[in-house]
């Protein structure tokens, strides 16, 4: 049997691309409102100093809502007994559970939400400092205008250029 010759050939070596630097995003656009909802819980009590874009706040505010409206929902359900003279709202122990648990939620939940109030403000190109206009809404009158402003803030587009509070602008 003949042997045969292997023919050798060289490897074609690709030739490198230079490649567009990138921009790095500080702010990622959250499309699914679970992970922006997991987001808000992950970076809430963690990230005070990054940003947070419009659409990561909105799919958690539309979250809290949605969460809001259950538990109304099951407060009616628990709280709601048929007596003899028709329905009636009563306290009872499932009124109070549910009492205890969203209380518990409420405080767990302020901190996210001033986290992610403070990093929306950032990404907007405001300062956090706009976050004491929050402190008037506990007063009646006061408080209309102050949500309204801050609504206002929160409905901002991004501000990249010039934006101190963007990683990609800090100086290094």
């Amino acid at each position: 049997m003949p042997k045969t010759k292997k023919i050798q050939t060289k490897k074609s070596v690709k030739p490198k691309v230079a490649r567009k630097p990138q921009v790095p995003q500080d702010s990622v656009k959250y499309t699914n409102m679970f992970y922006a909802y997991a987001a808000f819980w992950r970076r809430g009590f963690s990230e005070w100093a990054g940003t947070s874009s419009r659409s990561e706040y909105w799919w958690s505010c539309f979250v809290n809502s949605i969460l809001g409206c259950l538990w109304f929902l099951a407060f009616t359900v628990a709280g709601v007994t048929y007596t003899p003279y028709g329905y009636d709202f009563v306290f009872n122990g499932g009124i109070m559970l549910l009492i205890f648990v969203l209380f518990i939620y409420g405080i767990a939940a302020i901190i996210p939400s001033l986290s992610m109030n403070v990093r929306r403000l950032h990404d907007a190109g405001l300062s956090a400092w706009w976050m004491l206009l929050l402190i008037p809404m506990a007063m009646p009158g006061i408080s209309f205008v102050a949500s309204i402003i801050m609504l206002v803030f929160c409905l901002l587009p991004t501000k990249t250029d010039g934006n101190p509070y963007h990683k990609f602008n800090k100086q290094q």
